[in-house]
Order: C-alpha cells, then structure tokens, then sequence
C-alpha cells in the first residue's frame, strides 16, 4: 500500500468526521491517472484502499483516502485537446461565455484547472485570459506557443494574495477540475477574493445523481475526490459570498452539470444539504458487487474460454478502474489515440497501450469501449475492425 491520509473534515463544507457515512468500499488499486513505462513498473505499481464517503453537512460525496496533489498530477497523461468529444465541448462552452459576456468587452477571465488551454484558446481575443494549472501537460502547452498566460502552479487564496488578484476578475471558470482537489473551501474562497464585485464564477463538475443512476462505478477513483449535486455545490460555495444564479445539465461523462454564481455581499450563508440518496448509493453498491455478472462481463469471459482474443479501448482514468477492479479479464491490449498514453501500460495489470491501428490489424474477437462516453465517436472512426463492439456500461 502506498501513502494517503484519511481525510478528518469535508473537502467542501469543512464538517468534521462525525458528519461521513461510509456508502461503498471498493478493491484497492492503483491511481487512475498513472500510465507506466515498462510491464515491470506497472505490476509494481502502489495500490491505495479506496473507500466512498457521503457527507451528511453538505452532501457531497467524496473519496476517504487522500493522496496528494503532487503525486496525482506531477505527470498527468491526460490533454483535453486530444479528445474530440471535449473539443466540441469546450467550443459550444467558449460560444457560450463569450455570447453572455461579449467578444468585443476587454473581459479579464482566469481558468482554475486549464489543461493544455482546450477552452482558453477558443475565447475572445480581446479577453484578458489567464490559465492557473501545475501539471507538466498545462506547462508544455504553453512551451508551444499560447495566446494565454499560464500561473503553474495550484489556485489557492495564498496565490491569490501573491499575484495581487483581489477584486480583478470579471469572470473565473473551473471545468472539471473540482474534483481534483483537496481543500475546496479554500479554493472557493480564493475565487471570490479574486473576482470583481458581481463577477462570476462558472464551474462544470460530474453529477452525482447521474453516476447513480448510471451506477458508473468505474468514475470512482482517488484522482475524483469529490462528486457533486447542485444542492451540495450549492452549499459549499454559497457559504464564501456567491448566490447561485444559473444551472444546466450536459451529457459530457455520463452526466454534468454547469453552474453560474454571481459575487454577492460577503457573509450570505447557505443552509445545510440534508438531501437523502440512501436508495441510489444502494443499487451502486448492489451495481459493483454483481460487476462479474453483467453482460458484456459475460460475453468477454466466454470469449476468452473459447481461446479468442479480447481487447479494450480507452485508456483512460475509468480504464484504468475497470481492469483493476475486474482483474479476471486478461486484455491482449487496450488501444488509445493520445500520445501521451500509447505505448505505456496499464498500472498493476501490465496490459500494454497501443494506437488504433493495431485494432484493425489484430483479428480480436471483441473490443470493449471502456470510454463508453465516447462509444459513438469509436465506433464511426474504427470500421475496418470487424469483431464485436461492448460497452462496459449502458447509456445513461
């Protein structure tokens, strides 16, 4: 076992440990974000318990162990801009900022969490933008020429204080990202220090009940520390001086949400979020427990006795949970598109990384989507493979 701490007090709201409910352990595995070099660093990967919390001051849910950002993030294969599902998706996101605020106004925006700038690069040029992100994937992007400024390093009050930001932003936006941190009370905090008077703050994070009613098991992992409702983001981040103002769901991931909240007086104070899922957390559990039993599980196992060859696509974070926590299933491969991830391995199983083309070379009798987000988009761009198509998870 590797080196995490158990958290004491809620990420978001800050309530101490007699507030959790334990709603789902699962096996330990390795992080979701790690790609080895070598099958020998891979089957030595470290392995953390991961366990589910629900918190009953906020409700937020939220993994118990927790390991450090710089452990997570320090090399992180994962850029946004390989992704053409993301790609759309931060184009219709920059489409809608600068329709609600204007492409002509010389607007001051600041990203919590930019990537290799998938969002930044499609706004405004007369914006004044800025990217706050530490990982080496946020850094290179930059090396390669940016209309943007990049601050690497990770958003906190302390930064904002040391940058001189307070009261300069007109609009502060953090997508998908939430997730990846451990003090967001502070983050919170931070953003409404920086922002302008009536600024607002923008964030995309994963719906919680749509990874219920998904029971998306495989979206669970250390590097997703918490998954929010609107009622617990509304929450945690009303209680620093925001009132929410706007709210949209979007099918990204299997289920976000997009929330606006506008910079009001300080000291509001939002009630606590008593929302009750005690059913929805049951079938997840019901859901992970019976994961050898589903069908897709099935038809590979009864490939594999027959001496066929079974393969996967998408090694991402969710890749990476599905062979960790369904180890029985013994993958020749798992084909990516990101050069980041090809021809690396999957941490703890050793299963190699390869680009698209081996798929149609193969002769593999069946190929699992583990981005089953992304199923149609693999589909279309794969038809000379002719084995059979598995979704590890239904549509939502």
């Amino acid at each position: 076992m590797a080196n995490y701490r158990l958290i004491e007090r809620c990420r978001g709201c800050r309530a101490d440990a007699k507030h959790f409910e334990v709603v789902l352990e699962m096996e330990p595995m390795p992080l979701a974000g790690q790609f080895c070099l070598s099958q020998d660093e891979a089957y030595e990967a470290d392995v953390y318990p991961l366990t589910w919390i629900f918190c009953h001051g906020c409700g937020a849910v939220q993994v118990g162990e927790d390991v450090a950002g710089k452990s997570l993030f320090d090399t992180y294969n994962y850029a946004s801009s390989t992704v053409p599902g993301l790609v759309r998706h931060f184009k219709s996101y920059a489409k809608f900022l600068s329709g609600r605020y204007g492409g002509d106004e010389p607007l001051r925006f600041l990203e919590i969490g930019c990537n290799d700038g998938v969002l930044l690069n499609e706004l405004p040029d007369s914006w004044k933008r800025t990217g706050v992100d530490p990982s080496d994937v946020a850094r290179r992007a930059v090396e390669q020429g940016a209309c943007y400024e990049l601050v690497s390093e990770p958003f906190t009050t302390e930064l904002v204080q040391e940058q001189k930001w307070e009261g300069s932003w007109d609009v502060i936006s953090g997508s998908n990202c939430l997730a990846h941190i451990s003090d967001l009370r502070e983050v919170f905090s931070g953003v409404a220090t920086a922002l302008k008077a009536k600024g607002w703050f923008w964030v995309e994070v994963h719906e919680l009940e749509a990874l219920l009613e998904g029971a998306q098991w495989d979206t669970i992992y250390h590097e997703h520390k918490v998954e929010w409702s609107v009622d617990s983001l509304k929450t945690c981040v009303e209680s620093v001086g925001f009132e929410l103002q706007a709210v949209e769901r979007l099918p990204l991931h299997g289920g976000i949400i997009r929330c606006g909240f506008q910079r009001v007086a300080d000291g509001m104070s939002a009630k606590g979020n008593e929302t009750v899922i005690t059913d929805d957390l049951r079938h997840l559990q019901s859901v992970y427990r019976s994961r050898h039993d589903v069908s897709a599980v099935r038809s590979l196992l009864k490939a594999m006795d027959s001496g066929e060859s079974i393969v996967a696509y998408g090694a991402s974070g969710r890749a990476n949970v599905y062979l960790n926590q369904l180890p029985e299933l013994a993958f020749d491969y798992i084909v990516d598109e990101s050069p980041l991830r090809m021809n690396r391995f999957i941490p703890a199983r050793g299963t190699p990384i390869v680009p698209p083309e081996r798929l149609s070379s193969g002769g593999a009798s069946a190929c699992l989507v583990t981005a089953w987000n992304y199923f149609d988009d693999i589909v279309a761009k794969n038809t000379r493979y002719r084995g059979q198509w598995l979704r590890a998870f239904p549509v939502p």
